[in-house]
């Protein structure tokens, strides 16, 4: 039995209780485990998706970070200072970058060559510690993937014998 196959019983048997149909004290032992099943595949399917979410806005942080540090970059003077009084753009790029818990000081706009190195050192901190989360939720992806497929592979297992035993049985009654 293909995945595809399986899955499209999982659909029908997830609908079987929203609509009037039987109860599930009147559902067969294969109803049952697949109604289980397609339940599971939902609710791991509905983790996946929020965690890609969440990584996915995370991630926008921190190319947002970059542009701030590349924006500096920039900005700098031939001391390796930076002056952004008059440049409002820098000054929204650092400030959405303190929104994301980058420590800035408060007010500042004139930045020296050393004030200036721990600012971006501060961004990249930060970007670290994104980067950091990043990987711990791409291993709960990975996992919440790889629970998926068990339960893929749980059906097919438990699926396959069921069948098979359908099979013999009204091979039994046939007389075959």
């Amino acid at each position: 039995m293909s995945e595809a196959s399986i899955n499209q019983i999982l659909t029908k048997a997830a609908k079987a209780p929203e609509e009037t149909g039987p109860k599930p004290e009147d559902m067969s032992l294969e109803s049952l485990i697949l109604l289980i099943n397609a339940e599971r595949l939902k609710n791991l399917q509905t983790k996946t998706e929020t965690e890609f979410d969440a990584l996915r806005a995370r991630q926008q942080n921190v190319a947002d970070l970059h542009d701030v540090i590349k924006a500096i970059n920039t900005a700098t003077d031939k001391n390796g200072a930076i002056d952004i009084t008059n440049d409002t753009n820098l000054q929204n790029l650092i400030e959405n970058a303190k929104n994301l818990g980058v420590d800035v000081k408060e007010g500042q706009m004139v930045f020296n060559k050393d004030e200036k190195d721990r600012l971006i050192e501060n961004i990249r901190m930060t970007v670290e510690d994104l980067n950091v989360q990043n990987d711990m939720q791409l291993q709960t992806i990975s996992r919440l993937t790889n629970e998926r497929y068990e339960s893929y592979q749980l059906a097919r297992s438990i699926l396959k014998p069921l069948q098979d035993a359908k099979t013999t049985l009204a091979k039994a009654l046939r007389g075959a």
